[in-house]
């Protein structure tokens, strides 16, 4: 794996990390999901760092994963569990890790493990051009780790549909489905996302991470424990 698979760019609290196989459609291979979550994992625990952003340069913003190489060979269930969907799944986790918000400027094409990093993210701006799809039913392949990434954030019928159909989506279909946050135009999309992650990256850092957290977990309590947990967080902050 080439150092230059990936671009790091820092301006302010603004981190960027810039996706660069563009020859490649940003298709990631195990070894790079790694990279990327321990990239992730590295700028988040900077404390200067107020938000992160993930890029893809070239016309695509990820086309998917790349296996050309890979091999099963030889290899136990453990195996193929720990060393090959490992890597796929840590690099969801290390989003999930990072206590700042992390923001996918999806420009182009976001397909199968594409899709899911875009989903993943806490937010994601998609362009007017951008396209999503899980086609990986059309390869005979189940994609539980892809719909890992998407439970939570797309109803439970919209992501069968998703999955079922392998079907394109635009962006406003995206927005709708729980895939993207919001939708700018491809013309000022490089502009916008820059003017978004500007105001978003001069929030206090303490005042994201508990945004985030309490998001992360709330969800999982009952209605009256997420009520004291949002009241003991704010107390916390505001003392």
């Amino acid at each position: 794996m080439s150092e230059f698979d990936f671009i790091v760019t820092r301006e302010g609290a603004v981190a960027r990390v810039d996706l660069n196989r563009p020859e490649e459609g940003n298709a990631l291979t195990r070894p790079m999901m790694l990279r990327l979550a321990g990239l992730l994992r590295e700028l988040g625990s900077a404390t200067d760092v107020n938000v992160i952003a993930i890029c893809g340069r070239g016309a695509q913003f990820c086309r998917g994963r790349d296996g050309k190489g890979e091999s099963r060979t030889g290899m136990t269930p453990y195996d193929v569990r720990v060393k090959l969907m490992g890597a796929v799944l840590d690099s969801y986790q290390a989003i999930c890790d990072v206590p700042v918000p992390v923001v996918a400027l999806v420009h182009g094409d976001a397909l199968g493990f594409g899709a899911a990093l875009a989903v993943g993210c806490d937010i994601t701006l998609a362009s007017s051009d951008a396209r999503f799809a899980f086609p990986e039913i059309e390869h005979g392949i189940p994609p539980t780790m892809a719909m890992c990434a998407a439970l939570g954030k797309v109803p439970a019928k919209a992501l069968a549909y998703l999955i079922y159909s392998a079907e394109e989506v635009d962006p406003e279909q995206a927005v709708t489905l729980g895939l993207a946050s919001k939708v700018l135009p491809q013309a000022t999309f490089a502009a916008d996302a820059e003017a978004f992650l500007t105001k978003l990256a001069g929030r206090p850092r303490l005042v994201l991470e508990t945004i985030k957290r309490y998001q992360a977990k709330a969800t999982h309590l009952s209605p009256d424990m997420a009520a004291e947990y949002a009241g003991t967080l704010l107390a916390l902050v505001r003392s």
